[in-house]
């Protein structure tokens, strides 16, 4: 029996793009059982009002505490459906994401799924680099963890750590909203913007694996993103993510026990040389980015190696002033 699922978009400021977001949804071949926006800091009052006046079906809730996985917790703990998929508010679901994210979850042991994410517009330099650079796209092709983990990853071996970190993004992500909050949720010290900008769709996806449960990587749950359109935002956006990546690196390096925590070590020892390995690849011009944002990039992979303790303390800051 497919289980019931609550649309979820986390946004701050951005009226613009999250009407169009939550176009995509009502347009849904199969509506989902509600949809959620979690207004994250707002200054202002301009999301409220488009909820209230253009989509009132749509519940609203505010969220005081800045940082995105403040939000998602948020939308967690409110949702009614027993599945919750978040979308990005710079992405649009195409009209067969929900159900292709439900049926995923008929199998009880799928604890969380992501979906496919193309370029919603290649129309600047920026957005076609960060394409080239892999974007958020996964190809075609279902994957199943831990049981496809077995398979080439980029054309070789990889081990779990290397797959769930690789299997989809937070863009398009649907987790089972029970298990989710067993786990702890959104580890809220990710995500928190300059301080720690990602890591908590891949962090809650290797804790779902961890737990004995399978994540799924389904194709046919298409949404499009609409990348970055200027060089600075781009590059910081590439940066920042290396940074988030070794920083929950290092998290689950430090929390992991037994045999798994070997690859992990291996895993992280690999993301701190892999931009030295492409910047050299690059001199070869066999890499799309230039040689000034993979130094950058490198940078904030060792910059990584600290940050999680510092953006823990960081967000319980914010849970107190909020």
């Amino acid at each position: 029996m497919r289980p019931s699922l609550t649309a979820a978009i986390c946004t701050r400021d951005r009226p613009h793009l999250l009407q169009r977001a939550l176009a995509s949804l009502a347009a849904q071949r199969e509506s989902p059982a509600e949809i959620l926006v979690v207004d994250n800091a707002p200054a202002d009052s301009h999301v409220r009002a488009l909820v209230a006046q253009s989509f009132p079906s749509v519940r609203y809730l505010a969220e005081p505490a800045p940082g995105l996985d403040f939000s998602r917790n948020r939308a967690l703990r409110a949702a009614r459906g027993e599945v919750v998929a978040f979308l990005d508010d710079d992405a649009v679901a195409d009209p067969g994401w929900s159900a292709a994210l439900r049926a995923a979850f008929e199998e009880p042991r799928v604890g969380a799924v992501t979906g496919r994410v193309e370029a919603l517009a290649l129309e600047t330099e920026a957005q076609r680099l960060f394409e080239a650079n892999g974007g958020f796209g996964r190809g075609g092709k279902r994957v199943r963890l831990p049981a496809d983990a077995g398979r080439p990853l980029h054309g070789r071996r990889a081990p779990l750590i290397a797959w769930a970190v690789s299997v989809g993004s937070g863009c398009s992500l649907a987790v089972r909203r029970e298990l989710a909050l067993r786990l702890g949720g959104f580890d809220e010290a990710l995500d928190l913007g300059e301080a720690l900008p990602g890591g908590g769709d891949h962090d809650v996806l290797w804790r779902v694996l961890e737990a004995g449960y399978h994540v799924v990587y389904e194709p046919t749950a298409l949404a499009r993103h609409e990348h970055r359109r200027d060089a600075a935002g781009m590059g910081a956006q590439l940066s920042g993510h290396q940074r988030a990546l070794v920083a929950l690196m290092v998290k689950i390096l430090t929390r992991s026990r037994g045999r798994r925590r070997a690859p992990v070590a291996a895993f992280l020892a690999w993301r701190l040389v892999k931009p030295g390995h492409r910047l050299a690849r690059r001199l070869l011009g066999k890499d799309p980015l230039p040689a000034p944002l993979l130094l950058r990039m490198w940078r904030d992979c060792m910059r990584g190696l600290w940050a999680y303790p510092l953006a823990r303390r960081e967000a319980a800051r914010r849970r107190r002033l909020a």
